[in-house]
């Protein structure tokens, strides 16, 4: 019959292995690049957003959704933006995908960062 104690034991070595991976996984520092991916995107959300502010005239607005992306265009305080869903980076950020609505044909849609974003922007999932 097995005692109490090793079946305990049986279970909590594992635990402890698997908790120290956990612990010592290595991570991105604020320093390193993140790999700039392309994820698809798709209009789910109906909501908009603006800056927060007013201490940015604008923000870079990215082909993914990582500040190593290629900017596409600019996102400006007093512009609108119109939400379409929003991805987690490598590094645990997240972004939203919009549509920045500028007067003519001159509209940007691509990546912005959340922290930007005055409510903390789309809630929907890519």
């Amino acid at each position: 019959m097995t005692s109490h104690r090793a079946k305990l034991t049986a279970t909590a070595i594992p635990l402890v292995l698997a908790a120290t991976a956990l612990i010592t996984a290595p991570t991105a520092s604020a320093g390193e690049a993140i790999a700039c991916t392309h994820p698809s995107s798709s209009n789910k959300d109906a909501d908009t957003g603006r800056l927060k502010g007013p201490n940015r005239a604008s923000v870079p607005v990215h082909s993914g959704p990582a500040g190593s992306c290629s900017e596409v265009g600019r996102f400006a305080y007093t512009a609108t933006a119109y939400y379409h869903c929003y991805r987690l980076n490598s590094a645990g950020n997240t972004w939203t995908h919009l549509r920045v609505d500028y007067a003519g044909d001159n509209d940007v849609s691509g990546w912005v960062w959340d922290e930007y974003l005055n409510d903390g922007g789309s809630i929907y999932h890519c």
